[in-house]
């Protein structure tokens, strides 16, 4: 198990300083518009927001998993290793998803927003299997 705890841990970790540069680079709110002023939807304000929400998502995944490996035993079962092992590609594929939501040009958007939405599905799921009392 401690195989499979220490890449997940350095990832998280790489995870956690790549966050808060991202989240610095995108201004808080244009205090130019006007809140009446658009009744028709905004894509880039759509965009931004689902991208916050997808890190903020990935922050909560990132400190589950930070606890879950901080709680490993030293002895798992085969089936645990297994498991652990699709935890660890679903949070891989989580985190790859969620970066390029930050990189997608228009075209793109909508593919990555479904990729992250599949990988955060898959993430669920392989965290339900490693710790079933936890939603």
């Amino acid at each position: 198990m401690r195989i499979f705890v220490a890449p997940i841990v350095v990832a998280t970790l790489a995870l956690a300083g790549a966050l808060p540069a991202a989240a610095q680079s995108k201004p808080a709110f244009d205090k130019g518009t006007s809140v009446g002023a658009a009744t028709a939807r905004d894509p880039a304000t759509e965009r931004s927001s689902y991208t916050q929400k997808a890190q903020d998502e990935v922050s909560i995944w990132q400190q589950k998993l930070q606890n879950f490996n901080t709680k490993a035993e030293t002895r798992a079962t085969a089936a645990e290793t297994v498991a652990a092992k699709d935890l660890e590609s679903a949070w891989t594929e989580t985190k790859t998803a969620s970066s390029q939501l930050d990189t997608a040009g228009e075209k793109d958007w909508d593919s990555a927003k479904a990729s992250f939405q599949t990988a955060s599905h898959k993430l669920a799921v392989a965290w339900q299997k490693l710790n079933p009392k936890d939603k």
